[in-house]
């Protein structure tokens, strides 16, 4: 079977570690496995990377995106070549079509490469 790498953008990161903050002033408990959760479940994307929907299901035009969802976050990535690419983590109750317009993965990718 082949495997996908799985890379976290510093907006993912940056998004995760928000994330944790946001639930560790109600428990350290629940932060800490709530971030697990988030993380296992983009590092399962590595062996099915088109498993999850694309964006449109949430309607919005943006074809090239998916996501995945654990508990009440989305898991935004893209899929390009052999990598599987994290964009962006949020709550399922934020403006996803803002957050779409805040992301732009072509710089993303011209700095990386």
């Amino acid at each position: 079977m082949k495997h996908y790498d799985i890379h976290f953008t510093p907006t993912a990161l940056n998004d995760l570690h928000c994330i944790s903050e946001y639930l560790d002033e109600k428990s350290a408990y629940a932060a800490h496995a709530m971030r697990q959760r988030i993380v296992a479940k983009a590092k399962d994307l590595s062996a099915f990377p088109n498993r999850g929907k694309s964006v449109s299901a949430l309607g919005y035009y943006e074809p090239e995106y998916r996501f995945v969802a654990e508990g009440k976050y989305y898991i935004f990535y893209k899929v390009i070549g052999e990598l599987v690419e994290i964009c962006s983590i949020c709550h399922s109750a934020r403006d996803i079509g803002e957050l779409l317009s805040l992301l732009d993965f072509d710089d993303f990718e011209e700095q990386d490469q």
